[in-house]
């Protein structure tokens, strides 16, 4: 019995030294930027590793507020810098990493916008981006984390490789995809065939009923119900649906592998 207890102690003695040098004191620190914009102003925010949430404000300048963590204590977050740079009528937020490898650390950033200035992107490697209450046609994606995007004036399109993506009240849609997650988005209108899809989920798509265009459903498990919206059909199955609402036009796809498809009249 005395034996065992040697030799586990010996095993985790093995453990604490070998693991000794790999991890640091956790550390924290603190960004915190304003910066003056005009009506002209277009912004742009990318992101390593963390969450982004933007929203508007009364104020005349844009604001962030970032917190970068590492558990690889300070000399690992010194690696990690938030450049903001302007060019033209760009203002450019980015996250930048000067390690060798990937990031040991994480950026969350909080950013607040007047409402005059436009966004163009939003993106972060891993992490969820919240944007609500914007101007501006828009594209966010991230590689792990969930999109929420809520009254935005612009046209919107959203990618993530796994999360839940949900968009309401923007302008109109362009593309929205994740590989793994539910998705629920408002179509008031769109300008060109959009495609909507998810790898697993169910999704969900209110769509103006005054809209004119060719809409196509599939799913490989699950229903299509459609509930408000008087669609032509042409091909009415289970799993497959084709129709046309008003005079036909431009196309919607909308797809998931795994999941069911709700198609529902959009309340203007």
């Amino acid at each position: 019995m005395g034996k065992k207890i040697i030799i586990c102690a010996i095993i985790v003695l093995f453990f604490v030294i070998g693991f000794s040098g790999c991890f640091g004191p956790r550390a924290t620190d603190y960004f915190n930027g304003s910066y003056a914009v005009n009506e002209q102003t277009i912004l742009t925010v990318t992101n390593i590793n963390g969450q982004v949430e933007i929203s508007s404000w009364d104020g005349n300048n844009v604001t962030i507020n970032a917190v970068k963590k590492s558990s690889f204590g300070q000399e690992e977050l010194d690696k990690i810098d938030i450049n903001v740079t302007s060019m033209g009528d760009y203002l450019n937020i980015q996250t930048k990493y000067s390690g060798l490898s990937t990031i040991q650390g994480s950026v969350d950033m909080n950013i607040k916008v007047p409402h005059t200035i436009h966004i163009e992107s939003v993106t972060t490697s891993n992490g969820a981006i919240q944007i609500t209450d914007t101007n501006g046609d828009l594209k966010a994606s991230s590689s792990n984390g969930a999109i929420i995007i809520n009254t935005v004036n612009g046209y919107v399109s959203a990618e993530t490789s796994n999360g839940r993506i949900e968009v309401r009240g923007t302008t109109g849609i362009k593309n929205i995809h994740t590989s793994n997650g539910a998705i629920t988005v408002e179509v008031a209108d769109f300008r060109d065939n959009i495609g909507i899809d998810t790898s697993n989920g169910p999704v969900a798509v209110y769509l103006n009923p005054a809209l004119n265009a060719t809409i196509e459903m599939t799913t490989s498990n699950g229903q299509i119900t459609f509930e408000g919206i008087s669609l032509n059909a042409q091909l009415l199955e289970q799993t497959h649906v084709i129709g046309s609402l008003g005079s036909d036009g431009r196309k919607i796809d909308i797809h998931t592998s795994n999941g069911k498809i709700q198609l529902l009249k959009l309340i203007m």
